[in-house]
Parts: C-alpha cells; structure tokens; sequence
C-alpha cells in the first residue's frame, strides 16, 4: 500500500476542512540545464560552458558578494567565498567530473576525474578552482575537436575569464558548472 501523505490549508484566517491526500511519490528530479547566460552587476555577460543538463535535486551553489559563481582567477589567488557561512558543512569525499567542450579525448582523463575531500565551502571552492587549473594546463597543450574552437582553453578562453557557479550531483559524481566572460 503506497504512503500517504495529508495536506491542509488555511486561507484568510478561515479554517477549511477540505484536504488533498497524495498516493503516488512526488515526481523525481528532472535533468535542467542552468542559464545559457548571466549579466553581471558591471553589464559583462558570462555564457555558460556548454554540457550535459544535470539533476538539480543535489546542487551547492557559489555566490561572491551577493552575485551567482566565483572568480577561478580570484580563488587561486587567495580569495575567499563570500556567500553564507555553512554550519557543519560536510561535503565528505567526492568524486567529480570535469566538463568542457571539445576535451572529452584520453589525452586529458587524468585530469577530467578528481576526488576531493572538503571539510568547508572555501576548500570545496580551492579544491575545485585547482583542479580547474591543472585541467586547463593539460588542456590547453592539445587542439580541441575542431566543432569546439570557440571553447579552446588558452587561445580562445583565458583561465581569468572562467567563473565557478555551482556544482550538481548526478549519476553518483559532481559535476561543477563554469561560465565564461565574453566581452
């Protein structure tokens, strides 16, 4: 026999005896892609890195004063989150996948897959931002396929121009989403 879950509700200080019961679970998580673009507070646009939707249902989001996704180039130079402090925050060990067009070859694996251990909010973002940046190192001594040429790491995206937003779990790893500045 399925759960049953009863839902109330009140309008207008007026108690109703109406109720809604639920037999079927709430439906499960949808894969969703994340905006294609962001304009930030100083009118530069930021365009998504293009990847497979992920599900949403698990997602840590990064805010720098106020504003979705970090600075790469800010965090490897020492800068810090700047979004809500996290009590007990306990990501534990995972695993996660880097995504970026065009680099999907064996010559950069090693440095696509990465596990990492944060105990804060701050070493997830360093951890991430690093290992972004050893990607990138890896990445940007091969071409890309040729459809992904405007996505070349170094030539066409410079590191200083990626912004970490969130990261999403899905199919039992991480996957962080990245945003590049265009001018």
């Amino acid at each position: 026999m399925a759960h049953q879950k009863r839902y109330s509700s009140q309008s207008s200080g007026e108690s109703s005896s109406s109720s809604i019961e639920r037999s079927t679970p709430p439906p499960s998580p949808t894969k969703q892609c994340s905006a294609e673009r962001l304009t930030l507070p100083n009118g530069t646009t930021a365009h998504r890195v293009p990847a497979p939707c992920h599900s949403h249902d698990r997602t840590i989001p990064f805010y720098a004063n106020g504003n979705p996704g970090v600075s790469v180039r800010n965090v490897l130079s020492g800068g810090h989150v700047q979004d809500s402090p996290e009590r007990d925050f306990k990501a534990g060990s995972l695993k996660i996948v880097f995504q970026w067009p065009g680099y999907d070859f064996s010559d950069v694996l090693h440095a696509r897959h990465i596990t990492i251990n944060p105990n804060t909010k701050q070493e997830l973002v360093t951890a991430l931002c690093t290992a972004l940046h050893k990607f990138y190192l890896s990445a940007s001594k091969i071409p890309p396929s040729v459809e992904s040429g405007s996505w070349a790491l170094c030539s066409r995206v410079r590191l200083g121009d990626i912004m970490l937003t969130s990261i999403h779990f899905d199919a039992g790893v991480w996957f962080p989403q990245f945003y590049v500045l265009r001018k």
